[in-house]
């Protein structure tokens, strides 16, 4: 470079400046610097020379803007900028990095685009203290050679991946952040990544992909808070990772698959809710010195021809089993220390080979076990300490077992085939019996740690267990046993697993020694109470016979404590419960009884009699399954019928459950079936037009399998815009007589929810929208007609599921007896769900009706409830007279705020009274002359209009009366042409009726 370096000013102000940056850059040579004031450049920049630009001022103070084009695109040997931020959106590529070498130093790229920087063919990007955002796409994409460098960078609100590596390009990133994206790496087709000293967080995908025989290196470097898988090796890929941590991940940690492998040296993973390390399908892991703790299943995972190797590792806790080796897999474990398992500490299975070579087992459920057509070895290992057996080969394959130390183990601290010795160092020559059944109930133990979710759940019967254990450790040591109560309470919501639990529990206690068969009888009230005196107990001690020996289940048992619901006669639940408490005593230790209901409601059951509580001791709650959960559901069942989710489809299923509303209908596990079920109904329509579809095809689930969500945060419909219905009922509605007052409301509402539901479909905040309604006014005027259009406007904007509307009155909400109104409200209200629950005359249950206690007021406050609980399912409309609805509105605090829109409906006016005339006499076959009308609109003039004044129900009254007339006049007419049996006259308009006499 030959010359004087110049420097030329930008500023959209100040003299002697270029007005533009482009003109700044036609005007410099080679290593001129060009110095942005601050400002704001709606301009797409073309470096086609060796410059330098620099903002000046503060962050943020010079903004380059462009829509469509690119922002910034370099094509020249070497660029530097520093200090400038870069806008755009509505295009490609913000930064377009065609050749040469460009590098920016304290930037700022915020996109809306689909990739923020690219580098092309052999380019160079450095980037220091850059900060990259893009809500349109991908943050950094380097491929064909290009190389990007980054130091001190963050990139946050990415829309898809922060960084991209293929065909051959590379990309290191030192000392950087990546949060806030569904993906943080993705490195393909030999694409490259490095990452030292890095933080990865809040992703709401799998953050690091590597896959095509990419590459990954990282060290030092923490990924966390991620919404799925950590890392994901596939496709003949080899990420090696250094010294790093993983954390807080809601699958599993590590995924190596399709022949890939992994290197993880130093690395330690915590939290994670899948399996820390899983290696499948003929993929290689390779794992020296790492640590494992607390993860939600088991820790580490061969199978499916997969192979691990681990080597001075070390697992603390968990759900699960330590290390876990199933089908052809094969694992070596050498040196390593597992502690605290909630199953085995390393079990073998299927065909897998397990062989162990030093190290120590130690505080789990079970020590080392080999299972099925399992095979291996194990020398040098110390096995101690562990909740059932220590070595246990239960395989038909020869597994040799040398020389280790097993010592103080509950169960046998070996259980060899045929009666083989093995050379065993033991601390205690002096054994127990151990459980009945230790292979069954390690399996039935394995069983309930491979369940979704639950992990309460597990960790309370695992609890149990190994209180049954240690009492009948001490009463071979000849120490008293501690108190146990086996019976259980479980609380939770529907689909949450408790029947399944309920069973594994009682085979669980079969493999104890504690109960003798185990079976489970399911039963409910029906199976329990009769409808006659006696009846009841005799129906309970059968079914409670029928489970002697195992365990009676009994569902929503706290219907037994709610009342029959008649509203009159003896309650014969509470017999059954007397009953029941009898029985439990007379063989407590024959029959473990689980009541099972919703957490609120069986509080009431336990204290229905004082004998339950003290029986029921123990309570466990079943928690909701939270949206990753209910995915790995869907997957098992995916796999249990020979389909398979694509990643995307994952993806899109997460985000179903984590918008699926949580209302009394969400069946947790029943929901994760019926949503599956509803994929494969649409794949089937999907394909039925394609004959060519083959293996595959038939196989795979795409997210366009997955239905809409039933609902929203503004609204609970089917998340479908009707917008053709929608105009056709406004029509309706403005075709209607009069109500110009409640057209305009009732479309004013419809345009807000409706600019609510665009907004939220834009990512934007939402208005707060009570589509509930109060409409006051006088009888016949339209309310119920209205009600009706409102609610299939509701259903056409997606905001309701159904919109049908259910009519109530008084009498339909409150009950005779105390209880009785909430049962009636709430059946009521359970018939609007999906639509309109219109409450005609809705101040008579403010209203005070003679003495005694008013139930109206419960039913009012039964209503505020279930509105809070089912805000999004249904719209309440309250009707009645303009005054008596504040009394209404007054009765409960929760009332105003959730009507908080009222519609006023006024009486018809003697014109809008004849148009109704008209219209009806039309629907009929009749027709009114000019004189007719005439005579109507005298009629409607001259009525003297009270409180009770029907106005439409009365113009209909008239026409009644005006036809019966016409019949009268009509019927001696021998020969009647078609204008006497149709056209009304005059005389046929009946008179006003006189007002009544004043007293």
């Amino acid at each position: 470079m030959t010359g004087v370096r110049s420097m030329l000013g930008v500023s959209p102000t100040e003299p002697d400046c270029y007005r533009t940056i482009g003109d700044a850059i036609s005007a410099a040579r080679d290593g001129d610097v060009i110095s942005v004031r601050p400002g704001v450049y709606p301009e797409s920049i073309v470096l086609d020379r060796d410059v330098t630009l620099s903002g000046s001022g503060s962050a943020g103070d010079v903004r380059v803007e462009s829509v469509g084009e690119a922002v910034l695109r370099v094509a020249v040997e070497h660029v530097e900028v520093s200090g400038i931020e870069f806008a755009h959106r509505d295009g490609e590529v913000a930064v377009d990095l065609r050749a040469g070498a460009l590098r920016l130093d304290e930037c700022v790229i915020t996109a809306d685009s689909e990739v923020a920087v690219v580098a092309r063919k052999d380019a160079q990007f450095r980037a220091d203290g850059t900060t990259v955002r893009n809500k349109g796409g991908a943050g950094v994409l380097v491929f064909d050679g290009a190389r990007a460098e980054l130091s001190g960078c963050t990139l946050t609100e990415v829309a898809t991946t922060a960084v991209v590596a293929r065909s051959s390009g590379s990309a290191a990133l030192t000392d950087c952040a990546v949060t806030d994206a569904k993906g943080a790496v993705l490195a393909a087709d030999r694409g490259v990544v490095e990452l030292r000293e890095c933080r990865v967080r809040d992703i709401t995908g799998t953050a690091i992909v590597v896959e095509e025989h990419g590459a990954l290196v990282a060290t030092g470097t923490e990924i966390s808070d991620v919404d799925g898988v950590a890392l994901l090796s596939a496709g003949g890929s080899r990420p090696v990772l250094r010294d790093c941590r993983v954390r807080d991940t809601t699958a599993q940690a590590i995924v190596v698959v399709q022949s890939a492998s992994v290197e993880l040296d130093r690395v330690t993973v915590d939290s994670a809710r899948g399996h820390a390390v899983q290696v499948l399908d003929g993929a290689t892991g390779d794992l020296s010195e790492c640590v494992f703790t607390g993860t939600g299943h088991d820790a580490v995972v061969a199978g499916e021809d997969g192979t691990i190797r681990l080597a001075g590792c070390e697992i603390n806790g968990g759900s699960g089993n330590g290390v876990v080796v199933e089908r052809q897999a094969r694992a070596t474990v050498t040196d390593c220390r597992v502690v605290g398992a909630a199953s085995a500490g390393l079990t073998a299975r299927d065909q897998g080979r397990l062989v162990v070579e030093g190290g120590e087992v130690r505080e789990c459920q079970s020590g080392v076990t080999w299972h099925g057509h399992a095979d291996g070895s194990i020398a040098g290992c110390a096995v101690r300490d562990n909740l059932g057996d220590g070595i246990a080969v239960l395989s038909d394959q020869d597994v040799e077992v040398g020389d280790n130390v097993v010592e103080r183990n509950l169960g046998d601290d070996a259980q060899l085939p045929g009666g083989a010795t093995p050379s065993l160092r033991t601390g205690s020559e002096e054994k127990g019996h151990g459980p009945k059944d230790a292979e069954e109930l390690v399996d039935l133990l394995g069983e309930l740690s491979g369940l979704v979710g639950l992990d309460g759940v597990k960790r309370e019967v695992e609890t149990l267990v190994r209180l049954h254990q240690m009492s009948e450790r001490r009463a071979r040591a000849g120490l008293p046993s501690p108190p146990l109560s086996r019976h259980l309470v479980f609380t939770g919501a529907p689909g949450t697993g408790k029947t399944t639990v309920a069973r594994l529990y009682g085979r669980i206690l079969t493999a104890l020694g504690v109960l003798r068969s185990g079976q489970l009888v399911e039963v409910a009230r029906p199976d329990l109470v009769a409808s006659v005196v006696g009846g009841t107990a005799i129906k309970t001690t059968e079914m409670f016979t029928k489970a002697v020996g195992g365990v009676l289940f009994i569902d929503e048992a706290y219907t037994l404590s709610a009342g029959n619901g008649s509203g009159g006669g003896p309650d014969f639940g509470r017999e059954a419960i007397d009953t029941l408490v009898k029985l439990m005593e007379d063989h407590r230790d024959e029959v473990v009884v689980i009541v099972a209901g919703y957490t609120n409601d069986m509080r009431s059951f336990l204290a229905a009699n004082p004998g339950l509580s003290s029986r029921f001791s123990r309570t466990i709650e079943f928690a909701d399954y939270s949206s990753a959960e209910l995915v790995t559901i869907v997957e098992g069942l995916c796999r249990g019928h020979d389909y398979r989710l694509e990643f995307e489809t994952r993806a899109a299923l997460h985000t179903y459950f984590t918008n699926l509303p949580r209302d009394a209908a969400f069946g947790n596990g029943r929901t994760a079936r019926k949503v599956f079920e509803e994929m494969l109904g649409r794949q089937a329509y999907r394909l039925a037009d394609d004959p060519e579809a083959g293996h595959v095809a038939l196989t795979r689930l795409m997210p366009d399998d997955l239905g809409p969500l039933p609902g929203s945060s503004v609204g609970a419909g089917a998340g479908r815009v009707d917008e053709e219905r929608i105009e056709q009922l406004l029509a309706t509605l403005r075709g209607l007589v009069g109500l110009d007052e409640v057209k305009a409301e009732v479309s004013d509402m419809v345009d807000l929810l409706a600019s609510a539901r665009r907004r939220q479909a834009m990512g934007l905040p939402a208005p707060s929208v009570s589509r509930h309604l109060i409409f006051a006014g006088p009888p016949g005027t339209g309310k119920t007609t209205v009600a009706r259009l409102y609610g299939s406007l509701l259903a056409a904007l997606g905001v309701l599921a159904q919109g049908q509307v259910t009519e109530v009155a008084r009498a339909d909400l409150v009950g005779e007896y105390v209880g009785h109104t909430a049962r009636r409200t709430t059946e009521a209200f359970d018939r609007a769900r999906g639509g309109v629950l219109f409450i005609d005359e809705a101040y008579t249950l403010s209203s005070s009706r003679g003495s005694g206690h008013d139930f109206g007021r419960e039913a009012i406050d039964t209503l505020v409830k279930l509105m809070e609980d089912h805000r999004d399912e249904v719209v309440v409309i309250a009707a009645g007279y303009e005054r008596e609805m504040g009394g209404f509105l007054a009765a409960n605090p929760g009332l105003s705020s959730r009507f908080s829109h009222r519609v006023r409906f006024a009486d018809y006016t003697p014109d809008e009274l004849v148009t109704i005339v008209n219209q009806h006499a039309t629907d009929a076959g009749y027709e009114c002359t000019g004189p007719t009308v005439a005579a109507l609109r005298t009629h409607f003039a001259k009525m003297r209009r009270g409180e009770s004044f029907g106005n439409g129900r009365y113009a209909r009254q008239v026409l009644d009366a005006a036809i019966a007339h016409h019949a009268r006049r009509t019927r001696s007419l021998t020969d009647p042409t078609m204008d006497d049996l149709c056209v009304l006259l005059p005389d046929d308009v009946p008179a006003p009726p006189r007002p009544d006499p004043v007293p």
